[in-house]
């Protein structure tokens, strides 16, 4: 089981490498198996399909940051923040969310959903 500490850093890596654009460090905290659910309830997107989820998610560049402490419970850590999303129009989609992060005993993510709904989604100008 991971431990508390780990679980952290993870989500800690994980929003960083949002913010570098590093969607690749973003799949490397990934098991081979997982799934992500984003937003929750829809088709799970597994394999490669999860690296050009978060390509075409964060093409515009995006500015991610916690909005309030990480919690953490047996293997999973669930985490709320603020999502800012460049897109093509000049304009900038804000999502607030939380990520529920569901870990294999390697430590890595095997399941990732993402909580929001139209009311905690807004749009302005850049």
């Amino acid at each position: 089981m991971p431990t508390p500490e780990h679980m952290t850093e993870i989500v800690h890596r994980y929003l960083a490498a949002i913010n570098d654009g590093d969607m690749q460090t973003v799949m490397d905290l990934y098991a081979v198996n997982a799934a992500v659910e984003d937003p929750a309830g829809t088709e799970p997107k597994t394999g490669s399909e999860i690296l050009s989820f978060y390509k075409n998610a964060f093409s515009g560049g995006a500015s991610v940051e916690l909005t309030d402490t990480i919690r953490l419970s047996a293997n999973t850590a669930a985490f709320p923040f603020r999502a800012a999303i460049g897109q093509a129009d000049g304009k900038i989609l804000t999502v607030e969310v939380i990520d529920i992060f569901e870990f294999d005993s390697a430590g890595k993510v095997q399941k990732m959903t993402a909580h929001f709904g139209p009311t905690n989604i807004t749009m302005s100008d850049g």
